[in-house]
């Protein structure tokens, strides 16, 4: 009998650990982004790097208010999605006007992974006529890594509701076992 009852206790806390183990699968830390470069000359390739856990999708998407689409390429468009394989999922970058662009890197449920602030060329600002020097771009000089964007949003689940059930299987266990002897003691 009591080995029964400490069987039903261990599948009892094996149903509590189980789902917390599937929830740690994929944690923030599972993501991120390198650029390798912020300041592209018109017309030159870069690639940016999603590091993901493999089989995840992964969508870049370019944007700027002061170009045509068809300067933005991400093999032939301005968003892609691609599969992350081994670990990585590679974008192969060109722009090709002079401009400021945002680049918004985003996992399958399109939570932003990274944001980047990218200038192209001079980012399409000229010097005023008779100013001898450049006038400097939205953003040009700040961290472009991304580190001024918005942050991760929290993914996953809190452990909290699975423990506090594991600790009730338990204690619903434990009175199991108590009955259980006690009953045995009386007849």
């Amino acid at each position: 009998m009591i080995r029964r009852a400490f069987a039903g206790l261990l599948a009892a806390a094996l149903l509590v650990l189980a789902p917390t183990a599937a929830f740690a699968t994929y944690g923030e830390d599972d993501f991120d982004a390198v650029i390798s470069t912020t300041n592209p000359a018109p017309g030159e390739a870069f690639t940016v790097t999603v590091q993901a856990p493999s089989g995840t999708d992964v969508t870049l998407t370019i944007s700027s208010d002061a170009v045509e689409d068809d300067d933005i390429e991400i093999a032939g468009t301005k968003s892609l999605t691609k599969t992350s394989v081994d670990g990585a999922a590679v974008f192969s970058v060109t722009l090709h006007a002079e401009a400021v662009y945002q680049i918004v890197a985003t996992d399958a449920d399109g939570n932003v992974i990274e944001t980047f602030q990218v200038v192209v060329g001079d980012g399409g600002v000229t010097p005023a006529p008779g100013d001898g020097g450049a006038t400097a771009a939205p953003g040009a000089g700040e961290g472009t890594g991304g580190a001024a964007g918005p942050s991760l949003p929290e993914t996953g689940a809190t452990a909290t509701p699975l423990i506090i059930g594991g600790v009730v299987l338990l204690l619903v266990g434990g009175a199991a076992l108590f009955l259980a002897r006690r009953g045995k003691v009386t007849a």
